[in-house]
């Protein structure tokens, strides 16, 4: 089967099985364009298990692209899956794409954009805890600062929110020596 074949069945099969095999089959033939897999991804009738399943084995087959299929996947979950399912399994990609390219700020902005602030289903405090974690990793935490700023604004926390603005406020000046 060619690429556009495999991109057929993934955006059309409403069959789980189908979808498995013909997943199997592109591992198989080396298919290695992420965006055929993209189109897998958006798959109505996939589960969020059978996504989380796809996507452990497509970034254990491709490693190379394995930050971008754990970011890529975790906005899918966000966009496709009810609040209540998916927040851990976002936080969880994130994770794994903090993993690969630690220094990268995206996966700590990112995450904190998935948190629903109108629900607050989900405790902040695993996803505070990760960020955290990051400030010690990424290159360059101006953004995180101004980020986790921004969150404890909408938590309500403005001590946290006033102390965090500060932060990035003061790297900016060093850095420009203001």
């Amino acid at each position: 089967m060619d690429k556009y074949q495999f991109e057929y069945i993934f955006k059309n099969s409403r069959n789980p099985d189908e979808l498995f095999d013909a997943f199997d089959n592109a591992l198989k033939n080396g298919l290695d364009d992420l965006e055929i897999y993209k189109v897998l991804f958006w798959n109505p009738v996939l589960t969020l298990n059978e996504i989380c399943m796809f996507v452990k084995k497509l970034a254990q087959t491709f490693s190379n692209k394995s930050y971008d299929i754990y970011v890529w996947a975790a906005y899918v979950l966000e966009l496709s899956f009810d609040e209540v399912e998916n927040f851990e399994a976002i936080l969880n990609f994130y994770k794994k794409a903090s993993e690969i390219k630690p220094d990268s700020p995206e996966p700590y902005i990112k995450a904190m954009d998935a948190y629903n602030f109108d629900l607050k289903i989900h405790s902040p405090t695993p996803l505070i805890n990760f960020v955290k974690k990051g400030l010690n990793k990424v290159s360059d935490i101006t953004t995180i600062y101004f980020k986790l700023s921004e969150f404890f604004g909408k938590l309500g926390n403005i001590e946290l929110k006033n102390h965090y603005l500060a932060e990035g406020e003061k790297l900016l000046r060093k850095k420009h020596r203001l």
